[in-house]
């Protein structure tokens, strides 16, 4: 039995709570069209796992601050402006079990919302005052970005290696995690070997988190997850546990899963024999093995921390992730 992100919230309650006042102060917009916009994205908000990973890995280190709440509406602002440009480029109609800005209004709205998001990230990392913040999410927002165009590279890519799955992930996903970690621990006057540390520790995390994501696409519950199940291959997205079948299963075997790929899937009846095979072939255990694997490296990399409310609010967020149905 898994606490809930309320209870994982406890040691850094004050900030975790007024998170949405302060998120939605800087979120909001002069332009009524913009406003509109923003405050639907703003109702359909999610579980805000990266401003707690700010305020957790702040707390870890010392006191949280002012800059401390900064860095958290910095990587959710953020955050939200790679989500918009992403139901673009995915020409995705629903989130999160909502409708999409991009689906509601058009490609224009949504890109130009996502570089208003982009913007105001922008005016808000000043308020941090640190170069070496501005530093660590550049890197990220740099590295977000090559992943976003490895996805499009990779679609429809049937003979994808796992090498490739894990530098897209790497770098689309685990890197705003390290990110939120690192710019916590920043906040509080934190330098040297605990940002590597926290690096680590985000960076397995938010790999864990993704392989998680795509492991729900074979075994999750459409109305948990807010999208069909089947999603990321009908949109010609392969990826670990399919890689990974794919990889072992001999050729007769192969042939007919590659050419469906190819020639698109499309009904139900073809994601159920994509899914079987992947299961048959043993790519959903080694998913979950892989998951296992990076998510001890993850709480590995806070064994150089004292046990703590904190620690332990960090080690329930990371199983609460890695054990959810959505």
């Amino acid at each position: 039995m898994f606490v809930d992100i309320v209870e994982i919230a406890a040691p850094v309650k004050e900030y975790f709570n007024n998170f949405e006042f302060e998120f939605e102060r800087k979120f909001k917009s002069n332009i009524p069209l913009a406003d509109q916009v923003i405050q639907y994205i703003a109702e359909k908000k999610g579980k805000r796992l990266r401003p707690l990973l700010v305020f957790l890995s702040a707390a870890l280190h010392g006191k949280l601050t002012s800059k401390t709440m900064s860095a958290g509406i910095v990587v959710e602002m953020f955050h939200t402006a790679t989500l918009v440009h992403d139901d673009v480029v995915d020409e995705s109609n629903l989130r999160r079990g909502a409708r999409t800005v991009n689906d509601i209004w058009d490609n224009k709205i949504s890109i130009l919302i996502g570089d208003l998001l982009f913007s105001k990230t922008l005016s808000s990392i000043v308020d941090l005052q640190d170069s070496h913040a501005v530093a660590i999410l550049s890197s990220a927002a740099e590295q977000i970005t090559e992943g976003e165009l490895l996805q499009i590279a990779f679609t429809g890519a049937p003979t994808l290696k796992e090498i490739d799955y894990f530098d897209l992930i790497s770098k689309k996903t685990a890197a705003l995690f390290a990110a939120s970690c690192q710019l916590g621990a920043l906040t509080v006057g934190t330098n040297g070997e605990a940002l590597q540390y926290m690096e680590k520790f985000g960076g397995n995390y938010g790999i864990a988190f993704q392989i998680m994501d795509d492991l729900l696409d074979y075994q999750g519950d459409s109305k948990n997850l807010g999208k069909p199940t089947g999603n990321d291959l009908r949109a010609g997205k392969v990826t670990l546990p399919l890689i990974r079948a794919l990889e072992t299963a001999e050729e007769d075997q192969r042939r007919p899963i590659l050419q469906l790929l190819q020639d698109g899937v499309q009904s139900d009846e073809q994601i159920k024999q994509i899914i079987g095979f992947a299961i048959d072939r043993g790519g959903i255990e080694y998913a979950k093995t892989l998951i296992h694997h990076h998510t001890q490296l993850a709480l590995g990399a806070l064994a150089h921390y004292p046990d703590s409310t904190v620690k332990k609010s960090l080690f329930e967020l990371v199983k609460h992730s890695v054990h959810r149905d959505k």
